[in-house]
């Protein structure tokens, strides 16, 4: 085999239109607003006209030229990295009502299958054993959270293709970005003279994480107190220190505790200013297992239900990659709901362990080294348990021996997936620039809660590249949860 890349022989999925995927905003003369359980739920959809400004090349709109607000006012409201403000754009992204359909029907859908499989986890150890979980982190994950469902919030990623989103993964745990994309797009609303959201996005995740307390809460607390949990020189400080203050100002007194000083005394959790009634955890489990030693009490007080802890261990047969392949190959479909099979097939890619033997491709047996070595630009290679974009190759992206040496070392060293590479929306500049379009789907209760609009140079979200954040022109409605 020659040195030289090749050309694939996969065929790739076309991307969408973008003009149908950004638009400006027409608000509706009244929203109707009722009460369910503990949510206020829009039961009204916001209208929109999906017309794309003059002068946009293509008639795409495209990310803003100059800087629409100062480093200044984006830190005060939160919108910062490691203090740094977040690159942003003035240009919202809106699905129409179409796209927006085949979304909400496809995150219902991955969401129910990710609850079955983690079921399936509990309950077999044959499927646990495809995860390759250490003792504490299974012991964690089997323990009941005291609630249901077992991933009562999260953050899908996905890109948009003709045939509707392809997602990616599932960030079940110390899932971020809720109130970027909140802060942002109320800062947008506000500069364009529009009316606040009347159920923002941070609000909506407080109303589940108090959802959950009530399932669990064995004290009858009225007002539990709520600790959001992570390290303390995490880059993602800003946004939680502003979710905390929304907390309080709502009347929940909310902290940030780094596990690693977390106490646990007499049977409850003991933070910086008390006890803890509600742990909304934030530190990612590879992280959490991987210094175990050094966070012992915040994990024996989840084992001996000390305190509710939504983004519960629980979630992390969903959080890993690993979901994917069981979503994506027939050896498997015997653990997904025979109603959302056909609806996976179009919004999962083909995903499979990275091992040496034969694997179905396109209806054929066929050596999955010898199809990878073969078609490069078709796939990608991630660790299972990955995150931040860390260890990921594409082998369109990189030179041969590039994805030679990854695909060697990935073999060995076990625990990665391969997937099928799907070309994101490229999004060009009336400059000529290209960049790729990313949509996060904030997931509440099984239900599309949220979208996080990101616009990069490549199009693998890799660690390193960066991000511009699109605030977002459409209100969704979070009916029957």
């Amino acid at each position: 085999m020659g040195k030289g890349k090749k050309t694939p022989s996969v065929a790739f999925r076309r991307p969408v239109d973008v003009s149908r995927c950004f638009a400006r905003p027409v608000l509706p003369s009244a929203i109707n607003w009722q009460s369910a359980g503990d949510l206020i739920v829009l039961s009204q959809f916001l209208v929109y006209s999906l017309v794309c400004p003059k002068g946009a090349d293509g008639g795409f709109m495209t990310p803003s030229s100059e800087k629409p607000w100062d480093d200044a006012t984006l830190i005060k409201r939160g919108i910062a990295f490691r203090g740094e403000s977040l690159p942003v754009s003035d240009q919202p992204y809106e699905p129409d009502p179409e796209s927006f359909r085949l979304l909400n029907r496809s995150v219902a859908a991955l969401w129910r299958a990710s609850e079955a499989v983690t079921e399936a986890f509990v309950k077999d150890q044959r499927v646990r054993a495809l995860f390759g979980y250490g003792p504490l982190q299974t012991e964690c994950i089997l323990k009941d959270p005291g609630y249901t469902p077992a991933i009562p919030l999260g953050r899908l990623d996905s890109y948009l293709t003709a045939e509707g989103p392809v997602f990616m993964e599932f960030n079940t745990d110390g899932t971020a970005a809720w109130h970027y994309t909140a802060a942002l797009t109320a800062l947008w609303r506000e500069t364009a003279g529009m009316a606040p959201e009347r159920l923002p996005l941070q609000e909506r995740l407080l109303q589940i994480l108090l959802y959950c307390f009530r399932k669990w809460d064995c004290r009858d607390v009225e007002t539990p107190r709520v600790a959001i949990v992570d390290w303390a020189d995490v880059g993602t400080r800003p946004e939680q220190e502003a979710l905390a203050d929304y907390f309080t100002r709502r009347g929940f007194p909310a902290t940030l505790e780094d596990p690693r000083a977390i106490r646990l005394e007499s049977g409850r959790l003991l933070g910086s200013e008390g006890p803890i009634d509600l742990i909304y955890r934030r530190v990612v489990s590879e992280e959490a297992f991987e210094r175990a030693d050094e966070i012992q009490p915040f994990l024996d007080g989840y084992l001996s239900d000390a305190a509710c802890y939504v983004g519960g261990f629980r979630t992390d047969p969903a959080w890993s990659k690993t979901l994917f392949v069981v979503l994506s190959d027939p050896a498997f479909r015997n653990l997904i709901p025979r109603d959302v099979a056909p609806i996976l097939d179009r919004c999962i890619p083909w995903t499979r362990r990275l091992v040496r033997g034969t694997t179905s491709w396109r209806g054929r047996d066929m050596d999955l080294e010898g199809l990878l070595r073969s078609n490069p630009e078709g796939f990608v290679i991630k660790p299972a348990r990955g995150y931040e974009g860390r260890g990921v190759c594409a082998g369109a992206l990189v030179p041969f021996e590039g994805w030679e040496n990854a695909l060697q070392s990935g073999f060995e060293a076990g625990g990665h997936i391969v997937q099928e590479f799907v070309p994101p929306v490229e999004i060009r500049g009336s400059d000529g620039s290209t960049r790729y379009q990313q949509i996060g789907e904030f997931v509440l209760l099984g239900r599309l809660a949220g979208l996080l609009a990101r616009t990069t140079v490549t199009p693998v979200i890799q660690r390193g590249v960066v991000e511009t954040y699109h605030p977002v022109g459409l209100e969704i409605p979070l009916g029957g949860s």
